[in-house]
């Protein structure tokens, strides 16, 4: 484990493909949309970008206190944190719900909310590549990983 980057470099790593991805999802929308909506769409994936990454640094914190505990707690305590982290993304979903009932906010904004979910799922499918890549470039790495 001591050859491998600190978590604190794959949390940044994430944010920033998050933060790529959230620039992404806002220019399409720009494209989409071509008014004001945009802006509205934008706000919304702005609001669910932020919240993935609270959670990515709520994630390293939890497998850095995993890392410190015996392992039976460790396993039950990283389950839990799993449930609390996919409770924290309900609520978010359903508060975008609840301020797209807003008439100055309306669909573009649940509809930006729902594409900015997306960034979480991208950002940790990316991180593979990171984290093959980091695996390789160690000492007697494995190469077929």
């Amino acid at each position: 484990m001591d050859n491998f980057p600190s978590m604190e470099l794959y949390a940044r790593r994430m944010s920033l493909i998050i933060g790529i991805m959230f620039v992404i999802i806002s220019a399409g929308g720009f494209i989409f949309f071509r008014s004001a909506e945009a802006l509205i769409f934008s706000l919304g994936a702005a609001v669910t970008a932020a919240a993935n990454v609270l959670k990515v640094y709520w994630l390293r914190n939890s497998v850095e206190k995993a890392a410190e505990v015996d392992v039976t707690y460790a396993a039950n305590y990283v389950r839990g944190q799993g449930m609390l982290r996919m409770l924290f993304t309900l609520a978010v979903l359903v508060g975008a719900g609840f301020l797209s009932q807003l008439e100055m906010l309306g669909l573009p904004f649940l509809t930006g909310a729902i594409f900015g979910l997306l960034t979480m799922p991208i950002a940790t499918y990316s991180m593979g590549f990171f984290a093959r890549k980091d695996y390789k470039e160690n000492e007697g790495a494995n190469t077929n990983v």
